[in-house]
C-alpha cells in the first residue's frame, strides 16, 4: 500500500509539474527568488561538478543552515580532501551561503521532489553519502537516495506534536519513507519518541546541533548603526516575531514608558519574515508614531521603536540587547528556539515553546528564562529586567552556561557519521 501511494506521488508530481513551474515565476516576479539561479530549482546547475566524492548536505531553512555550517566545518576539519554540495530551500539561506569563502563548499538550491528533476540532479551530482537536516521529508528524493544505494543520515531529526498527528494518519506511508534511512540521530528524546511510534528505526539520540552554531556573520556596519542608536538608551528587542504580536510589543512599549518615566525607552522588533516590516511600520505609527524601519536615513534620539528590515542580523542584536522576548509564543504557537540568545547571555521571554519542548523545560529548572503566560505577564517580566540588574545579571550567565555544556553535541555527532564518510 505504501509503495503505491508513492507511486501516486510520483505521477501527481508528474502532472503538477507545470503549475509549480508557473508557481516559481510568480514567485520570481514577487522578488522571492534570486533570478539567475532559478534553474537550480529544477536540478540544473552553471557550477561545475568537482573531481572526487561529494557529500550532500540539505537543510531547508536559514535555522537548518547554520545548525549545518558547523558540522560541515568539522567534516572538512577532520577529512580535508572531502567536497560538500550544500543545498537549502530559501531565498535568505541562499543569501548567508554566498558569504562561504571556503572553495570546497559549493551551495545549490534543493531541487524540487520530482522523479525527472532529480534523475538530472543525481545523474549531475553524484554524491556518495547524503546528510539531511531536521523535519523536511520529500519522498521522492529520499527514495531515490536509498534506491541508488547511498546511505542517508538524518541529522537534528525533529518531529512536533503536530508532525506526529499529522503523519499518524498516513503511518505506512510514513514507514516507508523513513525507512530509507541508514542512520536517524534526533534532537530530543520526545522527538526520538515520536519517530519511535511512527515506525522509524536505526534511532539514536544526540541532541540539538543548534547548541553548536558557528556565530553567525553579520554586517559591521549595521553593528555600528545600531550601537549608535542604541547608545545608553533602555532597550529591549522583541525577536522572530509573528502576526499580530507587534501590536502588543508597541503597547508594552507605550506602558514601561509611562510607568517607569523612561522617556528614551527603544524598543526594536526583528520581525521573523522581514518581507511584512514595511507592514509593520504602518500599523504600529497608529500606536507609536516614531517608529521607523531600520534601513532608514532618518533615524533620531527620538526614534521609539525601529523594525529591522534587513537580513540575518539577529546575532548582531542579542549581542547588544540582552532583554529578549521571543515571538511565535503569545499565542504560543511553537515558539522560538531559545539557543542563540541563551548563547549571546540574553534575559529571555517567551510563551511556550512546544517546538521546543525539551530546551524549555531544562532552560526553566535551571533558571536561565523567564516564562510568561499572556501580554501581562510579560510587560510584568520586562519591568522587572528594567528594575532589577541583579537578578536578570544571574540569568544571563545561567543562560550562556547552558548553552555551552552542550557543546559535546557536534563531537557526538561526527563520530556517528563519521564512519560513512569515505
Amino acid at each position: 500500500m505504501a509503495k503505491f501511494l508513492l507511486s501516486i506521488y510520483k505521477i501527481l508530481s508528474i502532472i503538477f509539474l507545470p503549475i509549480v513551474i508557473i508557481i516559481v515565476i510568480f514567485r520570481v516576479l514577487q522578488g522571492k527568488e534570486i533570478n539567475y539561479r532559478i534553474k537550480e530549482r529544477f536540478g540544473l546547475s552553471t557550477i561545475r561538478r568537482p573531481s572526487g566524492k561529494i557529500i550532500w548536505v540539505n537543510a531547508s531553512s536559514i535555522g537548518e543552515y547554520l545548525a549545518t555550517i558547523s558540522l560541515i566545518k568539522k567534516i572538512r576539519k577532520k577529512k580535508p580532501n572531502t567536497k560538500i554540495l550544500l543545498t537549502t530551500n530559501t531565498k535568505t539561506s541562499a543569501l548567508l551561503a554566498q558569504k562561504i569563502t571556503d572553495k570546497n563548499i559549493i551551495h545549490q538550491f534543493t531541487p524540487q521532489d520530482n522523479p525527472l528533476i532529480i534523475k538530472k540532479f543525481f545523474n549531475y551530482w553524484r554524491p556518495s553519502l547524503v546528510l539531511w537536516m531536521e523535519s523536511e521529508l520529500w519522498p521522492i528524493i529520499l527514495n531515490k537516495i536509498s534506491g541508488s544505494g547511498i546511505k542517508l543520515i538524518l541529522l537534528n531529526g525533529r518531529m512536533s506534536d503536530q508532525s506526529f498527528k499529522n503523519w499518524n494518519y498516513f503511518k505506512l506511508f510514513f514507514k516507508e519513507v523513513i525507512s530509507n534511512f541508514s542512520l536517524i540521530l534526533t534532537m530530543s528524546k520526545i522527538d526520538q519518541k515520536n519517530f519511535k511510534k511512527l515506525g522509524a528505526k536505526n534511532l539514536n539520540y544526540i541532541g540539538n546541533l543548534k547548541f553548536c552554531n558557528n556565530e553567525q556573520i553579520y554586517d559591521k556596519n549595521f553593528e555600528k548603526k545600531a550601537k549608535k542608536i542604541i547608545s545608553n538608551r533602555p532597550v529591549w528587542l522583541a525577536a522572530s516575531t509573528h502576526n499580530k504580536e507587534e501590536n502588543f510589543v508597541a503597547n508594552i512599549h507605550i506602558k514601561l514608558k509611562n510607568k517607569l518615566n523612561l522617556k528614551n525607552l527603544l524598543t526594536v522588533i526583528v520581525p521573523r519574515n522581514i518581507k511584512r516590516a514595511s507592514k509593520i511600520k504602518k500599523e504600529i505609527k497608529l500606536i507609536v508614531p516614531s517608529t521607523k524601519l531600520f534601513k532608514s536615513q532618518n533615524i533620531t534620539k527620538k526614534t521609539e521603536i525601529i523594525i529591522d528590515d534587513s537580513i540575518g542580523q539577529l546575532e548582531m542584536w542579542y549581542k547588544n540587547i540582552k532583554t529578549v522576548f521571543l515571538g511565535k509564543s503569545i499565542p504560543p504557537k511553537g515558539g522560538q528556539n531559545p539557543i542563540e540568545p541563551a548563547k549571546n547571555g540574553c534575559v529571555i521571554l517567551s510563551g511556550r515553546m512546544s517546538n521546543f519542548k525539551e530546551i524549555e523545560k531544562e532552560m526553566i529548572i535551571k533558571k536561565c528564562i523567564l516564562p510568561v503566560k499572556n501580554n501581562s505577564d510579560l510587560y510584568f517580566n520586562i519591568e522587572k529586567c528594567f528594575r532589577k540588574n541583579f537578578y536578570t545579571k544571574k540569568i544571563k550567565i545561567r543562560a550562556k552556561k547552558y548553552v555551552e555544556s552542550k557543546s559535546f553535541i557536534l563531537d557526538k555527532t561526527f563520530k556517528k557519521i563519521e564512519k560513512y564518510i569515505v
